[in-house]
């Protein structure tokens, strides 16, 4: 059942017409008062919006852990810039043969991990291969379909598949090579090839990193990074503006609106792939198609735009960013509680309660559970928000022991991110679904884009009828940085990028 869903707003459009770029910002970075490289402080203090306690790249799927500790630590054999464009990291050079089937990768001769062993071809083989079959990675279903890692010689790695897939190097791009001599200690210890180094960690206070003095590529600007977690924004705006803190790395529209512009800035990027979703357990409470449909209908999305996120951001049903090659707009469902309501007695569900899980340090999802909530009130529907720490909240997600939970995910330059990580685990879990499945497959399977485009339209129409995700939607990214940061940029996935960051003393 697709009904038509109010206007909605591109992100692009939205950022030029509502920009923030405050304090002398330019577009996606920040750019110092004035100094000269005598005046750069030795330390960057960056607020978190949660801790970190485990670091191992291969199984810590959050966010937070992507950009401050994976992108920074470790190197992978190719990457992004901040345009989201591939680009070699490890690997000096990248291409498939015809078929996508075989991917050759020169490494860089002058790669060293912290440990000061090699970045060879047999540490990078012995690193993907834990990666595939490592205890809880995170990553085994992208290598899930490697026939063979061959090492010609000691400076280049060949991956072969047994089926071709148009999405492989993307998708090897979150896969960090971890040193062999630190899997043990990888979730404490970890021991990575990139520009900075893990020093310490205490629970719920900071981590340290410290520039790597060998490492292979651009030395890193400052000397060392500090993470401070810090959950409360307007905490963290404080501590910016007494000098504690030089950048926080993630604001909601409310906190931006009420940055002081004589004391800090507002960074965003050109655009965002960044996706408020909630996720459904479609095994339990909510296992009927139906309910999850009037769920929809009784979500007010042009409120939630307004109160969550200032009125900006894009409006729609679809998970795959507007930006993208394989976007297909769907109608989605009008906000319409009349509907929603004999929709839920169709079902047999107008007493219908359920528990909306949440992250803390997440004010907006909060505010989007107040707004559903009291949508559903009018229709019988008792509506649970539950707030815990990260930690908590992931254990929850991970196990699926949810009736729905809200998440963001930051859809990457490819499409199959999406089914990769947010879809995947569904598809082998709550939500079985051979065409979905078989249509995902039958993506990577062709190299022609346009092709392509037709197969992940059809998922999209497919996804938005049955809904076991269930988009919000792509949201405004806002990061602040203190009167005195520069080289400071944020990508569409709204990771801040740190390696070139100062501050001025």
């Amino acid at each position: 059942m697709r009904k038509s869903n109010r206007p909605w707003v591109a992100a692009v459009s939205a950022v030029a017409a509502g920009s923030l770029l405050l304090g002398g910002c330019a577009a996606g970075s920040a750019d110092s008062d004035g100094g000269d490289a005598a005046d750069v402080s030795d330390e960057l203090v960056v607020a978190l919006a949660g801790d970190i306690d485990n670091f191992d790249p291969h199984t810590n799927q959050l966010i937070i852990y992507e950009y401050a500790i994976r992108e920074l630590v470790f190197s992978s054999l190719v990457d992004y810039d901040v345009d989201l464009n591939l680009q070699g990291d490890l690997a000096t050079e990248f291409e498939a043969n015809e078929d996508a089937t075989e991917f050759p990768f020169p490494l860089d001769a002058d790669a060293v991990f912290h440990d000061g062993t090699p970045v060879d071809a047999a540490a990078v083989i012995e690193s993907l291969e834990r990666a595939a079959d490592g205890t809880d990675s995170i990553w085994s279903g992208r290598l899930a379909d490697v026939q063979s890692y061959d090492a010609p010689d000691d400076q280049t790695v060949v991956i072969t598949l047994n089926s071709p897939n148009a999405a492989f190097l993307s998708g090897i791009a979150s896969i960090a090579i971890v040193a062999p001599s630190g899997f043990d200690d990888a979730s404490s210890s970890p021991v990575g090839s990139g520009p900075y180094e893990f020093v310490s960690w205490s629970a719920n206070d900071e981590i340290v990193l410290e520039r790597f003095e060998d490492y292979f590529g651009e030395a890193a600007a400052t000397e060392s990074i500090v993470y401070k977690p810090v959950a409360d924004q307007q905490v963290a705006l404080n501590s910016l503006y007494s000098g504690d803190i030089d950048i926080v790395s993630s604001v909601t529209s409310a906190t931006a609106e009420q940055v002081d512009t004589d004391r800090a800035g507002i960074v965003e990027p050109s655009a965002t792939n960044s996706l408020s979703l909630i996720e459904f357990n479609a095994s339990g409470t909510l296992g009927d198609e139906r309910v999850r449909q009037a769920l929809a209908m009784a979500l007010d999305k042009e409120s939630i735009r307004d109160i969550a996120y200032g009125g900006d951001g894009s409006i729609q049903w679809s998970p795959i960013p507007e930006s993208s090659w394989a976007y297909a707009e769907q109608e989605g469902y009008s906000y319409d509680l009349d509907a929603a309501a004999a929709l839920l007695e169709e079902a047999g569900a107008s007493d219908l309660s359920f528990t909306l899980e949440i992250p803390s340090g997440f004010p907006d999802a909060e505010q989007i559970a107040r707004v559903w909530q009291a949508s559903l009130a009018e229709i019988g529907v008792t509506l649970t928000p539950n707030v815990t720490e990260l930690s908590v909240w992931l254990d929850a997600y991970v196990s699926r022991n949810y009736d729905a939970t809200w998440n963001v995910f930051n859809v990457g330059a490819d499409p199959n991110s999406f089914f990769d990580i947010i879809m995947n685990p569904h598809l082998t879990d709550d939500y079985v679904s051979p065409e979905v499945s078989g249509l995902a497959a039958d993506a990577l399977a062709v190299s022609d884009e346009s092709a392509r485009a037709d197969i992940y339209g059809e998922l999209q129409q497919i996804l938005v009828e049955e809904l076991p995700i269930m988009t919000v939607q792509f949201t405004p990214i806002y990061s602040v940085a203190a009167t005195g940061v520069d080289g400071y940029a944020v990508n569409p996935l709204g990771w801040p990028m740190l390696t070139d960051a100062t501050v001025a003393e």
